[in-house]
């Protein structure tokens, strides 16, 4: 009969205290208007409103005009030259005639600028009306002008479209630098050379990836790539018989991408350090997707305010939360919601990830900073957690020309206070860290018990940060982590 023994990581229960409030009760998917959450209404924006209605007595009087007031276009364009003789148009003279036309051309010769050919008094009206057009459509339409044949029309420029004058550079505003390109990359988590991590472990176990050693029979069973690497969390088993032996392992990266894989050895030591002798088979699931805002506030309304609360309990107490770390505080508060079965398990901390990604940016120098936001929600929320990692940033309310330095290399601490940003953020899209304008949190080191401060990201010049929301695990991605896939999940390989 096969036998079965699981292996783990390590884990280290925290120092007794006194428990802060135990998490809140699970909510409805909607979130409620009688909610005691920390939630704050967002605030719509404003093109997203539709303009009150205008109650009609409050509209202005429109004083009332008789016809007499409007003027006619006979008074607008009012001939005053008096009227001497009349013409009798039906009985012209070709003498008449051949005068009559050679007004017109003298006028229209200076209207339009250019020389009308003389007529001889048998033109007909059809040519002239020809002639006419061919001019006009060669120049600008004439102005509005007296019925008189003896008022001179003005010349007409119309300037060419030219560039616009240049502008003095002392007069241009200064805009905030900002990279162009929102491809950035930042040092967590770790790059991959497929996408992600889990994608980049399965192909180690496709079968035209060679394998030097035995690996998966010794201490821990982990690949080579995965030996000492802290950015994972794995759990594994093996199942035994009389003469093979299958090992089961599932690893969880950074990036939130999991990777399952089983490899079948014989039991003989000679046979298993032969890696050729060994099968081998791999599954993931890529990074998960970004949430809505629904989600994401349901997510803090389940874990927001008992992880602030957590963090809050130890200030002022002089006492350390697990073994001082700043990254104790983020890790222990989202443990504590094991003794809470009717709570759903959050993403527990992986290195520097603690839940759902909300922002990344970081700052190359005063002045320049770049960042990105990620999921629907319109601010960062009380229960958040960030990272620093080598940070130069000031502190509000710290003496002038003080600043502070965060993450030897990286700094865990959990946020407290809301956070809304100056615009409306765009998942995926560009927001400044300068943009969240400040965070309050709580944080903690090996030398410094729990304590609560503010930090002013306008100040923020040197180093990155990410932001993460609380989530549930199977929730967000779907699966617990087991050594191996549960069924009924629907995950990628590679052929």
């Amino acid at each position: 009969m096969a036998q079965s023994k699981f292996i783990t990581e390590d884990g280290r229960a925290p120092p007794a205290k006194s428990p802060p409030p135990p998490p809140p009760p699970l909510r409805s998917s909607h979130p409620s208007a009688s909610s005691n959450s920390s939630l704050s209404t967002p605030k719509s924006p404003a093109f997203a409103r539709s303009p009150p209605p205008i109650a009609r007595a409050s509209k202005p009087g429109v004083p009332s005009r008789t016809s007499d007031d409007i003027p006619t276009h006979a008074e607008e364009y009012h001939d005053e030259t008096p009227d001497i003789d009349r013409i009798d148009w039906a009985n012209l003279s070709p003498a008449d005639k051949q005068m009559f036309f050679s007004w017109l051309d003298e006028f229209f010769s200076r209207f339009l600028g250019s020389p009308i050919s003389s007529r001889s008094p048998n033109a007909t009206g059809k040519n002239f009306q020809r002639s006419i057009t061919d001019n006009t459509s060669r120049n600008p339409p004439p102005s509005r002008v007296s019925s008189s044949p003896q008022t001179k029309a003005p010349s007409v420029n119309i300037p060419t479209r030219g560039p616009p004058p240049p502008v003095a550079s002392w007069s241009r505003p200064d805009l905030p630098t900002e990279s162009n390109d929102n491809d950035f990359e930042l040092s967590h988590p770790p790059s991959s050379t497929y996408g992600c991590s889990a994608l980049d472990l399965a192909y180690y176990f496709h079968l035209d990836t060679p394998w030097d050693s035995a690996w998966y029979a010794g201490q821990p069973p982990l690949p080579p790539s995965l030996q000492g690497n802290t950015d994972i969390r794995w759990v594994g088993m093996f199942q035994t018989s009389a003469k093979e032996k299958t090992m089961y392992s599932g690893v969880l990266f950074a990036d939130l991408s999991i990777c399952w894989f089983r490899v079948d050895y014989p039991s003989s030591a000679t046979e298993r350090s032969n890696p050729a002798e060994a099968q081998r088979h791999a599954e993931y699931l890529p990074r998960p997707q970004p949430w809505p805002k629904e989600r994401l506030i349901e997510a803090h309304e389940t874990y927001g305010e008992t992880i602030a609360a957590f963090a809050e309990g130890y200030v002022g107490s002089g006492e350390f939360c697990g073994r001082g770390e700043c990254w104790d505080l983020a890790n222990e508060s989202l443990k504590y919601f094991e003794a809470y079965d009717y709570v759903p398990t959050p993403i527990v901390s992986i290195s520097r990830t603690h839940g759902h990604l909300i922002f990344e940016g970081k700052a190359v120098g005063k002045g320049k900073q770049v960042g990105r936001w990620r999921g629907g929600d319109d601010r960062v929320r009380r229960g958040d957690i960030v990272e620093w990692r080598k940070v130069k940033i000031n502190i509000v309310g710290a003496p002038r020309g003080s600043y502070a330095l965060l993450g030897s290399p990286d700094h865990t601490a959990i946020i407290t206070r809301d956070s809304e940003p100056t615009r409306i953020p765009v998942d995926g899209e560009s927001l400044l860290p300068s943009e969240l304008v400040q965070l309050e949190v709580v944080e903690q080191s090996v030398n410094s018990p729990p304590d609560k401060k503010t930090y002013d990201l306008a100040a923020l010049e040197d180093g990155e940060m990410w932001i993460y929301r609380p989530v549930g695990m199977l929730e967000y991605l779907g699966v617990t982590l087991e050594a191996k896939p549960p069924g009924g999940v629907e995950t990628l390989g590679i052929n």
